[in-house]
């Protein structure tokens, strides 16, 4: 399975695409690699579609062949997994695609073949007709190029007469964040969480969701997120005197267009707290890895904090 570093830049050459059927496409013979590669068939999933390709290298040659491989994604942020590969690096086309660049997990003796599976996920809500990306993917092995096309299968199963598919550049998140009422723990602390859903109808390319909290004087330390994940200071929003700002990843990875997603700011107090209002906090959630920010303030909300008597 992949595991990602940044890579220098790699020229890929032009292939061939095969738009038809489920035949794989064949690439030019190499001097001792042959490969096979299938098209991407995104299937309608829960959550937007998932696909997968599935490249088979063969050596022709006498000797043991030990080299990689690279993959160009068909559609920006939708390269997932790959099984075959370990220690890839990641590089970008012009247009902001990635370009995985990996070893292979093992060499491929003479008259030996592996395979390499990818997988792909895009937040498109399925449609009722198929779609077909505009730009191929494309897998390079020994310096031989070959394309694959990249179909959205319809909610009824076709994939003929395929549309332009089109992906959003701007994005539409809205955010809910409900007031909080912190109450005395066991300890003699004050605590209480902070609800927040986050919907998405937009299937502008990322990788994930990324969110902040800015909270006024008198809380006790960063709040916390649940489910936890990472997070650091931050300073984006405006932070009041006293307070603090902390930003983390939401969990879960990439949101689907059309859906939900809660998680929960966790706040806490001292003992020595005095009952009543204590301010209001402010929190946002934007996609991680993307060009494709929006233009609105949905994707904020505020909430207000009061302490029990």
């Amino acid at each position: 399975m992949r595991n990602f570093v940044r890579a220098g830049a790699v020229a890929l050459a032009a292939g061939t695409v095969v738009l038809g059927g489920a035949v794989a496409a064949q690439a030019a013979p190499a001097a001792d690699v042959t490969f096979t590669v299938n098209r991407l068939i995104l299937q309608p999933a829960e959550s937007g579609h998932t696909g997968r390709i599935r490249i088979v290298i063969r050596n022709t040659g006498s000797e043991p062949y030990s080299g990689g491989f690279s993959i160009t994604e068909p559609i920006a942020e939708t390269l997932g997994d790959i099984e075959g590969g370990a220690g890839c690096g990641i590089n970008r086309t012009p247009d902001n695609r990635q370009i995985a660049l990996c070893p292979l997990d093992s060499e491929i003796a003479p008259g030996g073949s592996a395979v390499i599976t990818a997988h792909f996920r895009s937040p498109a809500r399925p449609q009722p007709y198929a779609q077909i990306a505009p730009l191929a993917g494309s897998v390079e092995v020994d310096g031989v190029t070959t394309e694959f096309p990249a179909l959205f299968r319809s909610t009824t199963g076709s994939l003929r007469n395929p549309q332009p598919y089109v992906q959003d550049t701007t994005g539409a998140l809205a955010v809910t964040a409900a007031d909080v009422t912190l109450t005395r723990q066991a300890d003699g602390t004050f605590a209480g969480r902070v609800p927040v859903t986050v919907r998405n109808d937009s299937d502008v390319a990322h990788r994930g969701l990324w969110t902040e909290v800015v909270v006024p004087a008198g809380l006790e330390g960063w709040p916390a997120i649940e489910p936890s994940d990472v997070c650091v200071p931050t300073d984006r929003l405006p932070v009041p005197p006293g307070g603090v700002s902390v930003g983390c990843t939401v969990y879960g990875g990439q949101l689907a267009e059309g859906e939900e997603r809660s998680f929960e700011w966790v706040l806490t107090a001292p003992a020595e707290t005095a009952a009543g209002p204590l301010g209001s906090g402010t929190t946002l959630v934007e996609y991680a890895g993307s060009d494709g920010q929006q233009s609105d303030s949905a994707n904020v909300d505020t909430f207000s904090i009061t302490v029990a008597g």
